[in-house]
């Protein structure tokens, strides 16, 4: 049987996206939050690592949890989502509500631990399901990756909003209101799913089977393909600094916290317009492909930027607009990866291990902000970055050429570890996937998967 989800169902999917992209845009300024109130550059960089330690074991459990899981009304992902949904902007708040008044840098420390750590659970609760709703809702393909457009689209548009927004709002209305103003808008742009979302497929049993946590770790090792996508979701992410340090360049090396808006409304344009043409190239075009010219424009882009330093903005827009378009194809595309590399782990080994693929993207997508704030941080340390200047005062030319060198050269080099990936060990094509996903699903026999890709990926089900 063929199922589809509704209209209204695929509007609140990427609508969900919006608010938790323009809440996120928020927890990604968490670093400069931490300088603000006061906290050493590099020990603010120890802060935003640390908890990730928890958050590896948290994430690997609540995978197997949601694998192994299901409610009695018969839903696998949609409760984490609402519970979640509560949470998230209670949390967040919470974070936030620290006063820089606070004389105890010790008393900022724990409270903000505690807060991070408690955000960073609701977000694991529903966000892996979110990923994961597709696979349940639909069983085309093609519209599969509209839902997933839609949710990078919607995702970088949300970005967008926040990364204008928040310049022009939170020098006048401060870090806790800013957050409670943004915490609330996101709650609401997700709601509409929770009321909407279904889910309409089930697996067979012999796909579903109860299976053991030494079984999940050989899915794991079997399935190269969902490393290696999360590897280059991880390298690309945790290079792309530039929303960590937007507030931090623009206030030193351009001048005013306001020109971040200006930075982000340069974007816009490609930004957008990328967004939407991505989508309808990827059916035309193998996403691999269009992945890596995304990188390729990444690269120069960055490089370009970094050259012409901070004093040549008409050369800097372009570039940046340049850097846009790369940057457009490799968001909206390369998490499409990991739902390919389910349908790859469940023709290679049998068992669809849907929930943990999916817990391991937000994992990865959790662990490559903490390393931006975290490598953001510890280089401004490296600089000499002095945090108890506080936000109004301008950092020494030194330090000013520091931060405009990590700006750029940090994405440069992380696209280029990309290039080298996909040309090196990303062997799967589209046409690929289309077979597997056959299979999977019982519309074709075994024999005629194997006719198709044995001399490419062997057997299925070894």
């Amino acid at each position: 049987m063929d199922y589809q989800a509704e209209k209204k169902e695929r509007f609140a999917y990427g609508l969900w996206f919006l608010g938790e992209n323009i809440i996120w845009a928020y927890v990604a300024l968490a670093s400069t939050f931490l300088l603000d109130i006061g906290i050493d550059a590099t020990l603010a960089s120890a802060i935003l690592l640390g908890p990730k330690i928890w958050d590896a074991v948290n994430d690997t459990l609540f995978g197997f949890i949601v694998d192994k899981k299901k409610f009695k009304n018969g839903e696998k992902f949609m409760p984490w989502i609402r519970i979640g949904n509560i949470l998230i902007g209670l949390m967040i708040i919470l974070m936030y509500a620290i006063p820089a008044s606070l004389k105890s840098d010790t008393i900022k420390i724990v409270w903000f631990v505690f807060a991070y750590l408690a955000m960073d659970f609701a977000y694991t609760l529903m966000d892996a399901p979110m990923f994961a709703m597709p696979t349940v809702m639909t069983s085309n393909i093609h519209e599969r990756t509209d839902l997933i457009s839609a949710n990078r689209f919607c995702g970088i548009f949300g970005g967008i909003i926040a990364t204008v927004l928040i310049p022009i709002i939170r020098p006048k209305l401060g870090w806790f209101v800013t957050g409670v103003i943004f915490s609330i808008l996101g709650t609401i742009l997700m709601t509409p799913f929770l009321m909407w979302g279904k889910e309409r497929i089930h697996v067979s049993a012999e796909k579903e089977k109860e299976y053991s946590f030494s079984e999940m770790l050989r899915y794991l090792r079997t399935n190269r393909y969902l490393l290696i996508s999360l590897l280059l979701i991880f390298v690309q992410g945790a290079s792309s600094i530039e929303s960590v340090l937007s507030l931090i360049t623009a206030r030193n090396c351009l001048g005013s916290e306001s020109m971040a808006t200006v930075l982000t409304a340069v974007a816009l344009g490609p930004t957008i317009l990328m967004a939407l043409l991505v989508p309808k190239l990827a059916k035309k075009y193998d996403k691999t492909s269009l992945i890596m010219f995304g990188l390729i424009a990444s690269f120069v882009g960055s490089t370009a930027m970094y050259l012409v330093g901070y004093h040549n903005f008409v050369l800097i827009a372009f570039f940046l607009m340049v850097k846009g378009v790369g940057i457009s194809f490799f968001l909206i595309l390369s998490y499409m990866l990991v739902g390919d590399s389910v349908e790859y782990g469940t023709y290679k080994t049998g068992t669809r291990a849907t929930g943990i693929s999916f817990s391991l993207q937000t994992f990865t997508a959790k662990m490559k902000n903490a390393v931006i704030g975290s490598l953001s941080l510890f280089a401004l340390g490296l600089f000499g970055y002095d945090s108890d200047l506080g936000e109004t005062v301008r950092q020494s030319e030194e330090v000013i050429k520091g931060i405009w060198a990590v700006y750029n050269l940090m994405p440069a080099i992380g696209a280029l570890f990309c290039i080298l990936m996909l040309v090196l060990f990303y062997k799967m094509r589209d046409k690929d996937v289309e077979v597997m996903a056959a299979y999977n699903s019982g519309a074709i026999s075994k024999q005629e998967a194997e006719k198709a890709l044995y001399d490419k990926y062997g057997a299925a089900g070894e």
